[in-house]
């Protein structure tokens, strides 16, 4: 299982998030209720698998998969890509 080093700039945990709070608690809620783990945004536009920095930090021990992973010592830490900063919800003119 790959986990980012750090969280990106636009985090679904973080202020900076592009989409709502609600929509962010609506994610986070579904990862925990099927015991997977949350994909960042900068993974999934590179068509990979790697779990949010934050969500593993906040919210790993609340994921089955995230903790066999740890016990049969399976996470692997990899760095974030260059991709530019998204622009935030808070930030977006028509939002939805």
């Amino acid at each position: 299982m790959k986990v980012y080093k750090e969280c990106c700039s636009n985090c679904l945990l973080s202020k900076d998030k592009i989409v709502s709070g609600s929509r962010a608690k609506e994610i986070i809620s579904k990862c925990i209720q099927e015991q997977s783990f949350f994909i960042c945004h900068k993974a999934s536009i590179n068509n990979e698998q790697v779990c949010c920095k934050s969500f593993y930090d906040n919210f790993g021990d609340y994921s089955q998969l995230v903790r066999i992973a740890q016990r049969l010592n399976c996470i692997e830490f990899i760095d974030l890509p260059n991709n530019e900063k998204l622009i935030p919800y808070s930030e977006q003119k028509n939002k939805r």
